[in-house]
């Protein structure tokens, strides 16, 4: 199955933590819906989840996961670890096969195992990476990330290339744009940033 799924979402794993990184833009049949659209959350306090696909999809599935963390909480005593957060979701989109959820995610965190990053497609395929992109503009990111990236990457390195791997794909993919919203999640806890960007010049 080949979807051109709107927007771009990149992860990038380090010693120290994960980089989550989205643009802002959210698109339908060639029109610009929003510009300050969110599609990385958090869903627990050191896990998080970047997305690219329809926003209704995104709201869906973030709820969903949320509700799942809480339960595990309630009922184990501690957060969810990151990887097993990510099998949840796994299972959930993979029920969803036959009317396929229109998104593909980036789950990333940092848990007693160390920092993790892991990659689903709308069918929920699940591969362990130690940097990834999805979205319409993931072939542009991978190719600003993949010649950077090394595992001794310093948090503020692996930062710094995602903000920049967002803007390389704003200046070239219609369907993403508008700046960067990021996550940065450590043993100690997460911190969001955002990042706009002027895509069309002043008259």
């Amino acid at each position: 199955m080949s979807l051109l799924l709107p927007g771009t979402a990149v992860g990038l794993k380090t010693r120290d933590g994960v980089v989550l990184a989205t643009d802002k833009r959210v698109t339908y049949d060639g029109f610009v819906l929003s510009k300050q659209a969110k599609k990385v959350y958090m869903i627990t306090g050191r896990t998080g989840v970047a997305f690219a696909g329809l926003l209704g999809d995104v709201g869906y599935l973030t709820k969903l996961l949320k509700l799942e963390s809480k339960y595990y909480e309630l009922k184990v005593g501690r957060d969810i670890k990151t990887r097993s957060l990510a099998k949840v979701l796994s299972l959930v989109l993979y029920n969803y096969k036959l009317f396929p959820m229109f998104t593909e995610i980036i789950v990333g965190g940092y848990d007693e195992e160390g920092a993790s990053l892991f990659i689903l497609d709308p069918v929920g395929s699940l591969i362990e990476e130690k940097y990834a992109a999805v979205g319409s503009g993931a072939q542009l990111a991978l190719g600003y990330i993949e010649p950077k990236y090394r595992e001794d990457l310093t948090l503020e390195e692996a930062e710094k290339i995602a903000v920049e791997a967002i803007k390389t794909v704003i200046e070239r993919d219609v369907l993403s744009g508008d700046g960067v919203d990021l996550v940065v999640i450590t043993r100690e806890g997460y911190t969001e940033k955002s990042h706009l960007f002027k895509t069309t010049p002043e008259k």
